[in-house]
């Protein structure tokens, strides 16, 4: 495996472990009495915090000095605080299933922006890849069910569903512009991410508290939601000051492990993997979540969510599969056609097969061109 297909494995594991990270958020939320949009913003407060310490240590803000600022780097950070608070948010007024589906559609409006926009390229077995997985998380979320579709259309779920449909734009956009300036250090653009994410969810906050509702928790038993006598979901009125320590424990553990690391590591993928390939491995965070609720809550998985991880793993794999072994090709080619003019200049002339078996057609042309060019050379300087 040659450096260019190893530096799109790496960014493949990244992109799969930040994944990951980010689907144990629902386990760690059932612990945590606070609101989701409050949850939302320590998982980008934390990592600010964390990566400021670090850069303390490795001189980072001198580099972050250094670096030109951009307005994309500013709409990166913003989107990616967007897209998990008006998740959170959009759960408490649509059903959870309508709030994944709709965050989920994200990585989809990246792929198609990206191939407009940065002329990225995706070819039909990249197609079948995203087909797999979108399909795949429509099993795994409870889109699709032995008795038909789910997404319920109800007008009275109309406000939260406009929400997670912006969380949905929110998340593809922050996948699109996290795609340009592939020049900035990793490190500089996770803190940008961070500050802007961390102030975008101060405003939604605000927008929540004062114009929608006053900030409420859910009541929660051993991590299992309490219903009232009449079906009800039964919050209480939140205070951050009135927060055990408990919840506040779990909330550090959770901003840490699924905001610092999980948005730490997709900074890194996200430069080194196209919107498309990003789209087929975002959906293995679905297949964490039931993991967890699987193994923490018990909550068994039906058939046809077994079937949807199944597509994405597969989805997932074959993208990985595919994007290294065309790196590979790409990388041998280019090395290829470096070499025919380089035997060339060393005055070996008359020595070159300009049709060995197997030869790209690309590469037969360019060997063809090289040949002539040897066969002119030696009429002009005949050996003596």
């Amino acid at each position: 495996m040659n450096q260019q297909a190893k530096y799109k494995l790496i960014g493949f594991i990244m992109m799969f472990c930040s994944s990951s990270l980010m689907g144990g958020i629902g386990a760690f939320a059932r612990f945590i009495d606070a609101p989701g949009d409050f949850i939302s913003f320590w998982r980008n407060f934390a990592g600010l915090i964390a990566l400021s310490i670090i850069f303390l240590f490795i001189g980072g803000f001198k580099k972050l000095k250094m670096t030109k600022f951009s307005g994309t780097m500013l709409l990166s950070g913003i989107f990616l605080g967007l897209l998990s608070g008006l998740y959170c948010l959009s759960t408490q007024y649509t059903t959870l299933a309508n709030a994944s589906f709709l965050i989920y559609t994200g990585p989809i409006y990246s792929t198609i922006l990206a191939a407009i926009f940065l002329k990225e390229k995706i070819n039909f077995k990249g197609i079948c890849c995203i087909i797999a997985v979108v399909i795949g998380m429509l099993f795994i979320v409870g889109i699709i069910t032995p008795e038909g579709l789910t997404l319920d259309l109800d007008p009275k779920y109309s406000f939260g569903n406009a929400i997670a449909f912006a969380s949905g734009v929110a998340y593809g956009l922050y996948l699109f512009f996290s795609r340009y300036r592939e020049d900035c250090d990793s490190n500089v653009r996770s803190w940008w991410n961070f500050l802007f994410g961390s102030l975008s969810i101060v405003v939604l906050l605000i927008w929540h508290h004062f114009f929608l509702q006053p900030l409420a928790y859910t009541e929660k038993i051993n991590g299992v939601t309490q219903f009232d006598a009449d079906g009800q979901i039964i919050t209480h009125a939140w205070n951050m000051f009135t927060m055990n320590g408990s919840s506040w424990a779990v909330l550090i553990a959770a901003a840490l492990i699924t905001g610092f690391g999980a948005f730490y590591l997709l900074t890194f993928a996200t430069k080194r993997l196209k919107a498309g390939e990003l789209a087929a491995i975002s959906y293995q965070e679905t297949i964490m979540a039931s993991l967890l609720g699987l193994i923490m809550f018990g909550e068994v998985m039906t058939t046809f969510q077994l079937i949807g991880g199944a597509l994405i793993i597969i989805g997932g794999v074959a993208q990985i599969f595919f994007s290294t072994k065309a790196a590979n090709e790409n990388a041998d080619n280019a090395e290829a056609g470096a070499a025919v003019p380089a035997q060339v200049g060393a005055g070996g002339a008359g020595f070159i097969d300009p049709t060995p078996d197997g030869m790209d057609p690309k590469l037969e042309a360019m060997a063809e061109a090289a040949q002539e060019a040897a066969d002119d050379y030696d009429s002009k300087h005949p050996k003596e």
